[in-house]
């Protein structure tokens, strides 16, 4: 049976399940996602500007194992659910979290 395609949308905000690439690093991570924060978001080949906007846990996981964060761009960037896309820490640029964009709402 075919499945659709996920529904592909050029987006200001991206929201995003995310877990910290290096797990030692976690504590920092969680530090580091506070709102008003910028990160450099991956996304497929561009490199864009994201200011964290909101950031919470999902469900009883710790914010150390997963965290869901708001980012808002500082360009529209197409993506779908379910894309894998990476941010990088601009004060540490080996601080780095790998997410899905999470479903439209």
């Amino acid at each position: 049976m075919d499945r659709p395609l996920p529904e592909a949308r050029e987006v200001g905000v991206v929201r995003g399940l995310f877990t910290v690439d290096d797990t030692a690093r976690a504590a920092d991570f969680v530090s580091g996602t506070i709102p008003d924060r910028i990160w450099e978001v991956q996304i497929r080949t561009a490199k864009v500007q994201g200011q964290i906007m909101r950031r919470s846990s999902l469900g009883g996981f710790s914010m150390k194992d997963c965290i869901c964060i708001d980012l808002k761009l500082d360009r529209p960037v197409p993506v779908e659910p379910g894309l894998r896309f990476r941010i990088v820490s601009q004060s540490d640029p080996t601080l780095t979290a790998t997410g899905v964009v999470r479903p439209w709402d």
